[in-house]
């Protein structure tokens, strides 16, 4: 029977003070394969301490071990210290912090089970670990703390221990016991000894360990026969400080957009989200293991047995917050050929600091603002939640009917975005399926979605946030749709905002008409590209339109989208539907007699397009002036000062689609007027 108290980790503790290097030599293996007996023993610093005998490995490195620290009580030395210039003392790892970081990436409950055992002086604190089914060792210490913080390290030690510390002999003796470890290891966390000690790779440029994803997803391109390709979006910013948008294009299929400081970053960020895309796929080939791609280290002469490497910090001063599952790190772990600068930031943060702050706002709509209102808690998340595992710095951004838009982090690409949760029907799904298809600078960026069976909700009333609540009704499902994060104003916003000046003074005001014309002409370019696929949005109006963190125009909430199919029966029947915002109806869209097509989308722009040009008035003055528009009756006044784009809307609002211009004829004539516009300013200027 092995002794109770663990003498590998004390002597991996043990060598991480002293900064000495430690490993594990196989010596070999004696008697038949049902009752063979291993013999390994422990080296640091080059010198080699007695040989311990198991039955298996584990129980012969653990007397290794043992042995080993009975040497060091004995000496009246201590080992022999490293001949590299002295490093900063290490810092302790914290096993519970690591233990559920581990729990969240594997999507594994895991659940401390504390107890007292009572003794003839004192108490001694009790704690074990369940990670999934399967329950660890039971540790004790002085206090709960020091109890749970030794049982974590029980099951670092049996998941991980193993694989940190082994060295190859190269024989092949031991491949069967071998074999049976890794396989009983693999049942609870399948994978995590390889990506704890090969997923990491050193840029030597940065001086830190990152997750090369631009690696992973090569190798399993070239493994499935695919062609990555990294597209430059755009550059932005000045040329001290430029932001790069990098894109992933595997076999002609875009996937979304990464920002980063540099473009070896973007690219990284690029891969990351595709890396996560991949995996939801119907195609994903799970036999392609993400440590099949990163070289095992058989060859190396010596291996360093050290706990995982702490997670990030994203405090800038090194310091701990007050309240938090995480720890932060001060100091590196300073090695031979790897180093890890407390001052650098890590590029893709993967470590979760859950202290989520959100905030509230009134409105109905999405407005995906960031604005900084009052600070609201959310309570503890439910750790089956994707939602809550995935993401942190979660804001509440609207709710509404249409369900809850949220601002969150994605914690794997360090990029934040909005999510959109809603019930998982007929709407929400057409609406996923048109933005999958859809890639343009002037629609809102899909990225990718997933159900649960719990909604994330937020008690805005009692300033915190509630854990993912449930339906109670086991078919109720719930779709996570994560998008592009836009600007706080949608252009409802917008044209509210003009409309408080006076009617003259608005009259005067040159620069509306121009800001009105570019974002008239980035619809018309957004809905001329929804039409080349063959949608019809049916529900363009100001709220649905929002701008982009750079003031680009974005056509969002495609929920109403149906495909445009003449020889579709059921498709024909779907366009005869009132479906869409009534004061922004065409007419035949109206009739629910009358089968309509895309060009209700050129009435609704029409409107929209009168709305960002005249100043427009509340109440009976406004009615009446948008009945009159909706039949061609523009404002005497408007006909004087805009009669170029009096034209344009008269045709757009025309009552019979037919004689409605189509977007890509708009999209010309807006180009061509916008630029006899700018030239007439320039030659009135000289």
């Amino acid at each position: 029977m092995m002794d109770t108290v663990n003498y590998m980790a004390k002597l991996n503790e043990f060598a991480q003070k002293k900064r000495v290097e430690l490993r594990f030599e196989d010596v070999g293996s004696a008697g038949p394969d049902h009752s063979k007996t291993f013999t390994v023993r422990a080296v640091l610093n080059g010198k080699v301490y007695p040989d311990g005998v198991g039955k298996n490995k584990k129980e012969a490195r653990q007397n290794a071990a043992k042995l080993a620290l009975e040497c060091f009580t004995e000496e009246p030395t201590e080992p022999t210290e490293p001949s590299v210039d002295p490093s900063p003392p290490l810092v302790q790892t914290n096993f519970v912090c690591w233990l559920n970081e581990l729990g969240q990436k594997r999507r594994v409950s895991i659940r401390p089970v504390e107890s007292i055992r009572m003794g003839p002086v004192n108490a001694t604190q009790c704690c074990s670990f369940v990670v999934g089914d399967k329950e660890y060792p039971t540790a004790t210490g002085k206090t709960k703390k020091e109890a749970k913080e030794e049982a974590a390290k029980l099951v670092y030690q049996e998941i991980c221990g193993n694989k940190t510390t082994e060295t190859s002999d190269g024989d092949g003796s031991d491949g069967v016991e071998s074999n049976q470890h890794k396989d009983e290891t693999r049942q609870t966390f399948p994978d995590v000894c390889e990506k704890t000690q090969s997923s990491s790779a050193t840029t030597e440029d940065e001086g830190f360990t990152d997750t090369n994803y631009v690696g992973i997803v090569n190798h399993y391109c070239q493994k499935t026969k695919r062609t990555p390709d990294y597209v430059l979006e755009k550059k932005l910013g000045p040329a001290h400080t430029p932001r790069f948008f990098y894109k992933l294009v595997i076999n002609n299929k875009d996937y979304p957009v990464a920002e980063g400081k540099n473009i070896k970053e973007a690219k990284q960020k690029a891969a990351a989200l595709a890396w996560a895309e991949l995996q939801e796929q119907s195609d994903w080939d799970s036999k392609v293991s993400l440590h099949s791609g990163v070289s095992d280290d058989h060859d190396a002469s010596a291996r360093v047995s050290t706990p995982p490497p702490p997670p990030p910090s994203n405090n800038k001063d090194g310091k701990n917050p007050p309240s938090s599952d995480s720890v932060v790190f001060s100091d590196s772990l300073n090695f031979k050929n790897q180093a890890q600068s407390p001052d650098v930031k890590p590029r893709i943060r993967i470590a979760a600091n859950f202290g989520n702050v959100c905030k509230s706002k009134e409105d109905v709509m999405p407005n995906l603002s960031e604005k900084k209102d009052r600070p609201e808690k959310p309570s503890s998340p439910s750790a089956s939640s994707r939602f809550v595992i995935d993401y942190d710095c979660i804001e509440c951004l609207g709710k509404g009917a249409f369900g809850q838009v949220f601002k969150a982090r994605h914690k794997l690409a360090n990029m934040d975005c909005a999510v959109k949760i809603v019930r998982c029907k007929e709407k929400s799904l057409r609406e996923v399926g048109a933005l999958s298809k859809l890639r343009h600078q002037n629609i809102v960026c899909y990225y990718h979605c997933w159900m649960e069976d719990t909604q994330y909700q937020w008690d805005v009333s009692g300033d915190s946030g509630s854990t993912s609540q449930s339906t109670g009704s086991p078919s109720v499902k719930f779709l996570y749709i994560q998008m592009e994060l836009c600007d706080s104003k949608t252009l409802r916003v917008w044209i509210d905002e003009r409309n408080t000046q006076n009617v003259k003074k608005a009259l005067r005001d040159s620069r509306r008409r121009d800001e009105g014309l570019g974002v008239a002409g980035q619809m018309v370019s957004g809905v001329e590209y929804v039409h080349a696929h063959k949608l019809i949005h049916r529900d363009l109006k100001p709220a649905n339109i929002m701008f982009g963190r750079d003031g680009e125009v974005k056509i969002g909430d495609f929920g109403l989208v149906t495909v445009e199919n003449d020889d579709d029966a059921e498709n024909l029947i779907e366009r005869t539907v009132y479906k869409g915002t009534p004061s922004y109806m065409a007419p035949e869209q109206k009739n629910k007699k009358t089968t309509y097509d895309r060009k209700v989308d050129i009435f609704a722009l029409g409107l929209i397009f009168f709305e960002l040009l005249w100043n427009m008035q509340t109440g009976h003055e406004r009615q009446a002036l948008w009945d009159d528009a909706r039949d061609q009756k523009l404002p005497q006044k408007f006909l004087q000062n805009f009669p170029h784009e009096s034209r344009i809307i008269k045709s757009m609002l025309s009552a019979k689609p037919q004689d409605r211009p189509e977007a890509s004829k708009l999209k010309t004539d807006l180009e061509e007027f916008s630029s006899s516009l700018t030239s007439t300013k320039n030659t009135h200027s000289v």
